[in-house]
């Protein structure tokens, strides 16, 4: 049998046991709080640390859960243009242009909206990419011009040879160069055109090897005519014709060939698969993809660019009608900055999530207000009829009342 102090010292024990397990489970109670959760994932995106306020605030739910569908979709949006951004900037040397580092930038410029203290220090990419792409410029810029010099002189020398076909390839990889390029008198681009017409009557065959080897370009590697050829009908995104040509260059471009060949497989890959996804509403990885077909060729065949603001726009659409007001404003925004498309209806619904936003959160925010109804009449203007579409008659109402 304890002894009386013995037992005071088991009481005592169990007591501080007991005293232990109440705070551990208040603990765990206060974590598992909508707003002590809410908080504590707003300060994990603060300071960063996305990993961890991705996960909270998907455990967020309650008063606060569009708030925190709307964190994850900036923090997706923001991881995307970043990594994207990454990709175009960590290309090899022969890989580089300046649309590629053109495109780094605005993605770039799109994380910084969203979050300009953002991991991976975007603002210092920033910087960095813009000293790449002044660098590229200043280094390519000689090399160009002698470029052009050299596929101009062939491209007028093919067309007094009648040659029209070899004239085609030569004066439009200077018009996708330049098209203002003065060739003979005239702009490069009407000289492309021309020649291509003329190119449909040419039944010659057209030129394998020159009558002299091309003298080398400063600032370039020397190439070989059918090299030249191939990297034309790259740039003027006929792949299947550069393809074959590529697959049959001389052992000395056999690595540069490569190269290319590696390029148009993993566009074409990337773009097919976009476009089959997108086929299947899965609207977000197909925007993905686009975006990577945009980081390898940015003017690219089938116009990546401009399908990936389709998948945005298809990813507004889809959270508007979901009820996530916050999430389609984002989307829309995105897409009426970088879509040439849609503009008409890409307002509409901008302006029509942006009201019901406004209508949803106690109709005070007049900015908000006033946002909604200048995307609704720009919608309005261009004469967007919302008909057939599933909307709220408050919001059709205020759409029939605008004037402008």
């Amino acid at each position: 049998m304890a002894s009386p102090e013995g037992a005071k010292d088991i009481a005592r024990a169990i007591c501080a046991i007991f005293a232990l397990l109440v705070l551990t489970l208040a603990t765990n109670a206060r974590a598992q709080d909508p707003d002590t959760l809410f908080s504590q994932a707003v300060d994990a995106y603060t300071k960063n640390q996305f990993a961890d306020a991705q996960a909270k605030f998907k455990q967020v739910s309650g008063a606060h859960s569009q708030e925190a569908q709307q964190y994850l979709t900036k923090m997706k949006s923001y991881q995307d243009a970043m990594e994207v951004a990454k990709s175009a900037m960590n290309r090899t040397p022969d890989e580089q242009d300046a649309n590629n580092l053109a495109f780094a930038i605005q993605q770039l410029e799109t994380a910084i909206t969203i979050k300009p203290d953002g991991p991976w220090n975007p603002a210092d990419q920033l910087a960095k990419a813009r000293a790449l792409k002044a660098q590229f410029d200043k280094t390519h810029a000689a090399g160009s011009r002698a470029m052009d010099t050299q596929f101009c002189a062939k491209a007028l020398d093919a067309a007094q040879k009648r040659h029209f076909k070899d004239a085609a390839q030569y004066s439009c990889a200077v018009a996708n160069d330049n098209p203002a390029y003065s060739c003979g008198g005239d702009e490069a681009v009407h000289l492309c055109q021309q020649n291509t017409e003329l190119a449909k009557l040419d039944k010659s065959t057209p030129e394998t090897i020159p009558e002299k080897p091309p003298p080398p370009i400063e600032a370039a590697a020397p190439s070989s005519a059918a090299l030249d050829k191939a990297k034309a009908a790259y740039d003027s995104n006929n792949f299947d014709r550069a393809r074959t040509l590529f697959e049959h260059a001389d052992p000395d471009s056999k690595a540069t060939a490569a190269d290319y060949l590696d390029k148009i497989s993993r566009y074409t890959d990337a773009f097919t698969t976009a476009e089959k996804q997108s086929r299947a509403g899965q609207y977000d990885s197909a925007r993905t993809l686009f975006l990577a077909a945009v980081v390898i060729k940015p003017d690219g065949p089938g116009d990546p660019q401009d399908r990936a603001s389709a998948m945005e726009l298809f990813l507004g659409l889809d959270q508007f009608y979901s009820g996530d007001y916050p999430s389609a404003i984002q989307h829309l925004q995105s897409c009426a900055k970088t879509g040439t498309q849609k503009q008409p209806l890409v307002r509409f619904y901008l302006g029509a999530s942006e009201l019901a936003k406004y209508f949803v959160t106690g109709a005070e925010d007049t900015t908000l207000h006033q946002e909604a109804l200048n995307d609704l009449k720009q919608a309005k203007q261009a004469g967007f009829k919302p008909t057939g579409q599933d909307l709220s008659p408050k919001i059709l109402q205020v759409y029939k009342d605008l004037s402008f």
